[in-house]
This record gives structure tokens, sequence and C-alpha cells, in this order.
């Protein structure tokens, strides 16, 4: 019984321990946030874009310029959904990093 309670115990601290050592992601400086915030005005601009735009028209602007960060996609619910994605990473990256809203 002895043996039991003290292989309980050894358990429960390892858990807790092992859930101190765990640190927060250490805040940004400014000008990674001021970086940060470049890209989501970016995609949100490249979202705005690609949304007014008729989907032939889209076609063609990836086949002129084929490398973009925010998605490598041809078609534009394709690009739209990859834009999207990048831009709701980035706003929550910006967020947990402890960066200030710059207006």
């Amino acid at each position: 019984m002895q043996k039991i309670s003290l292989f309980t115990l050894t358990a429960a601290t390892a858990i807790i321990m092992g859930g101190c050592a765990q640190t927060a992601p250490s805040p940004l400086d400014s000008e990674e946030c001021a970086t940060l915030q470049k890209k989501i005005v970016q995609t949100d601009r490249f979202i705005k874009k690609v949304s007014a735009m008729d989907p032939a028209h889209v076609d063609e602007m990836m086949m002129a310029v084929p490398k973009t960060e925010i998605t490598t996609e041809t078609t534009k619910p394709k690009m739209l959904r990859d834009a999207k994605r990048r831009k709701a990473r980035l706003e929550q990256e910006f967020n947990t990093s402890g960066c200030k809203k710059e207006e």
C-alpha cells in the first residue's frame, strides 16, 4: 500500500513540475510588432483586392506574379482561403506576443 501511495505522489509531483517548466512566449520588440502588423495589413489588402476581382483576372494575376507570401494557389476561392488562414494566424501571433495595435 505504501508503495502505491509513494508512486502516486511521485507521479503527481512530476505532472505538476512538468507544467511549471513551460514558459510563456517572450514578448516581441516594437520593430517585430510593426513588421507583424504590416504583414496583417498587406494580407487584408490582398483579401480585399482578390475579393473584388473577377476569377479570370485572379488567374491572370497569379500567372504574372506566381510567388507571393500569402498563397501559391491560382483559383480565387483557394487564394482567399489561404489568405484568411494567414491573416488569422498572424493576428493570433500578434495578440499572443504582447503587441499593441497602432492606429
